[in-house]
């Protein structure tokens, strides 16, 4: 995963080695023992690199963190091709990897964080947002074909703001992670005008899985990718 960062990047917008360095030692931080907890001087430690250096080149933490989250988005464009392929069923794809995402808040903290920390910064966020756009046009352009992809961008506004609530409230004995996802979902799928009897469907067949066992399987062998 670190080399796959750092090419992004070098394609982008050239890195020093010592922003490699920084990259690779704060991400190895974010996904061991969280973003929040990490500081700025952990990273200099971890890195070897002054932590005046370190300010200098990110002067706060979610500039590293933007980093990070590009890769884990590209690695749910990966989750969503396998699922098309296996499926072959676009809404299906749709909803399994929003309920991951919301499976995987509920179950590790260190993901939570970096999902919460994402959405919470506005660069990150506006990210996400617009990565979002373009993987739910892909997506959903055939169901809504009148729909163009500022449509889906000015959407994206109100569902993304769905799914950090998605991500903020803790499953209990009478909210169960299977009620969390079909409310959200449903909730997400009105919002794009899928007819009832597709909602219900794709809820079903999403809430028939094991979305823990799932989402736990997908975070581990993203952070695997650090090896």
């Amino acid at each position: 995963m670190l080399n796959s960062i750092i090419e992004r990047h070098r394609k982008i917008t050239p890195l020093s080695d010592t922003e490699i360095k920084i990259i690779r030692s704060a991400t190895k931080l974010f996904l061991t023992q969280g973003f929040s907890k990490t500081t700025h001087r952990q990273i200099a430690e971890e890195s070897g690199i002054g932590l005046g250096t370190i300010t200098y080149h990110y002067k706060v933490k979610e500039d590293m963190l933007r980093v990070l989250i590009e890769e884990l988005m590209d690695f749910h464009l990966d989750v969503i091709e396998d699922s098309e392929a296996k499926s072959n069923d676009i809404l299906f794809s749709y909803a399994i990897e929003i309920a991951v995402q919301i499976a995987l808040c509920e179950t590790d903290d260190k993901a939570y964080d970096l999902y919460y920390s994402a959405y919470g910064h506005p660069a990150t966020f506006d990210y996400i947002k617009d990565w979002a756009t373009k993987k739910n046009y892909h997506l959903l352009k055939g169901k809504l074909p009148d729909w163009t992809e500022d449509d889906f961008r000015r959407i994206e506004n109100v569902t993304s703001g769905i799914e950090l609530a998605a991500f903020t409230a803790p499953k209990n004995r009478y909210f169960t992670l299977n009620d969390k996802i079909r409310l959200f979902l449903d909730s997400m799928m009105k919002i794009y005008d899928i007819p009832e009897i597709d909602r219900k469907q794709t809820i079903d067949k999403v809430t028939s899985l094991d979305c823990e066992k799932i989402a736990i399987e997908m975070f581990d062998k993203f952070v695997k990718r650090l090896d």
